[in-house]
């Protein structure tokens, strides 16, 4: 090669590592920023970069840029990603966890295989990344003679230019690097601090020992629906069948004796981490991140179901998504826990679903309820991604030990089929909270006692669904057959019927657990 040769090599290896450099400065944290418009913005730290690689041309230098990109990008991937599934950026200090949740539900929606082919891309994407900055920012610090000089005098005049434009409105030169990390170690430093507050407010608890009294007699079910959120009410993609639905569920519901109630309850979390907002309904404290969820469990503070059981409840749950060992349940309190295998299903699953929300609900009566008052708390997964295949609603005196379910009876596409277009993904999204509510409604018309039913969704499903900035809302619904027992609700929260009313405040998550012991402690007049 000759020594122009060489130079023009060079210099293009020189200009590939500011491209890189560009990209890693500009690479957007939310998915909303994924325009054009970001990475035509210049980064103030690019030209301060290239002034330090050709003025300090020593290999730590370059190894150390080149670490500290790479965990940047990495971290901005990680952002998008805990953006898109929980509306809100990845904070290393809490959320490694998530990565074992977060393979078990890409390999049910695309397959093991792809997925551990998309892990090995990704790492292996990442590694390329790594060796192919460091050898072009080599190229850079390699730089001599004219090339040299006139990359100082480029470098030094862009980052005059750059400090021109940071002080003008313009918004074209970005210097998002510092504030950026600052804010990351805030945030790490802020869990820590809201950790040591969160400590304190466990041991401040003033719902007394409540004794429901109201509701003597009487079984109370509380049932959370996966992924029921306010979307799904009032978002024009979902609404129209959203509605058709409850309206079908309350009248059915009407004709065999039921009243109701509806409002809106906010949610700890978006898009997933569902044991958060059983965390926070039974605690009374927001329970938005899994260092307060890890403290909880190894606290005194009583849960509803503790608070039921001391009032004299046999107390329940029913979990079909628990497949391994659950060491959280001795706080919850529960005296009969049916986990996946508790609930003696003999059917096949539905991908990652390992029963259909009707078998659940038919458990319940079978294996919870009968003899003294019970409490039971339960989780009803159908509408949990990938929403494919659907169970058919079968006859509830056919559902037995679930074995009707023998791969027979069931709807739709594989889940890497439906995951491939959006809009397929929202429209089994919306069938299976269709199949989920009606369920329910079934389930509730059938029951001849005076139960206490508590229905709302744990969270609202991730943005891919909700598009950004929505709400964390969820929907809540109380049911009996008494109307004195609901007409003891706060009205300007609960309305009737099944839909809730559109301009009533959310009832924060952790205020459930106060309402109950409160609105039901005196006996009915």
């Amino acid at each position: 090669m000759t020594a122009s040769s060489r130079r023009a090599w060079r210099i293009a290896g020189a200009a590939s590592a500011i491209l890189l450099l560009h990209l890693v400065l500009r690479f957007p944290e939310r998915p909303a920023e994924l325009t054009a418009a970001t990475f035509l913005r210049l980064p103030f730290e690019l030209p301060v970069i290239v002034l330090a690689l050709l003025l300090v041309r020593r290999g730590w230098v370059r190894a150390g840029l080149v670490a500290l990109a790479t965990v940047i990008l990495v971290l901005r991937i990680a952002d998008l990603g805990s953006d898109l599934a929980f509306s809100r950026a990845f904070n290393p200090a809490l959320d490694l966890h998530l990565l074992v949740s977060g393979w078990e539900l890409l390999s049910s929606s695309i397959g093991r295989v792809q997925t551990l082919g998309l892990i090995v891309l990704t790492l292996a994407a990442i590694g390329l990344f790594a060796a192919l900055l460091g050898r072009t920012l080599g190229e850079i610090a390699g730089l001599d003679g004219t090339a040299r000089r006139g990359a100082l005098g480029l470098a030094g005049a862009t980052m005059f230019v750059a400090a021109i434009g940071l002080a003008l409105p313009s918004h074209r030169v970005s210097a998002d690097l510092v504030p950026g990390l600052a804010a990351r170690v805030t945030r790490m430093t802020d869990a820590v601090r809201d950790l040591r507050r969160f400590t304190a407010d466990l041991s401040d608890d003033d719902v007394g020992t409540p004794t429901f009294a109201a509701l003597k007699g009487h079984d109370v079910i509380l049932l959370f629906v996966e992924s029921y959120g306010r979307s799904f009410v009032e978002d024009t993609a979902f609404s129209g069948p959203a509605r058709t639905r409850l309206d079908a569920v309350e009248a059915r519901l009407l004709a065999a004796g039921w009243s109701m109630r509806s409002a809106w309850a906010t949610a700890p979390t978006r898009g997933g981490q569902s044991w958060l907002s059983h965390g926070t309904l039974l605690s009374g404290l927001r329970i938005d991140g899994q260092a307060r969820y890890d403290r909880l469990m190894t606290s005194e503070r009583r849960s509803l179901n503790r608070l039921f059981g001391a009032a004299g409840w046999r107390t329940g749950a029913a979990m079909p998504a628990i497949t391994l060992d659950w060491p959280e349940a001795g706080w919850f309190g529960y005296d009969v826990t049916l986990d996946a295998a508790g609930l003696d299903y003999r059917g096949e699953p539905f991908d990652w679903v390992t029963m259909p929300d009707q078998y659940t609900l038919s458990a319940i009566d079978a294996k919870l309820r009968g003899g003294d008052p019970v409490m039971v708390e339960a989780a009803l997964i159908s509408s949990h991604a990938p929403w494919t295949p659907l169970p058919r609603i079968l006859p509830w005196e056919e559902i037995g030990d679930g074995s009707v379910f023998d791969g027979n009876h069931r709807d739709g596409d594989t889940p890497p089929e439906v995951w491939s277009d959006p809009e397929r993904i929202r429209t089994q999204y919306a069938l299976s909270l269709d199949y989920s509510l009606e369920v329910i409604g079934q389930w509730i018309a059938r029951q001849h006692d005076d139960a206490l039913l508590v229905v709302l969704g744990d969270h609202q499903p991730a943005q891919l669904l909700t598009g950004e900035g929505a709400s964390a809302d969820v929907p809540l619904h109380i049911l009996s057959r008494d109307p004195a027992l609901l007409d003891r609700l706060p009205a300007s929260l609960f309305g009737p019927g099944m839909t809730p009313a559109p301009d009533r405040p959310a009832l924060p998550m952790q205020a459930f657990r106060a309402l109950m012991a409160t609105a039901f402690e005196a006996p009915l007049a």
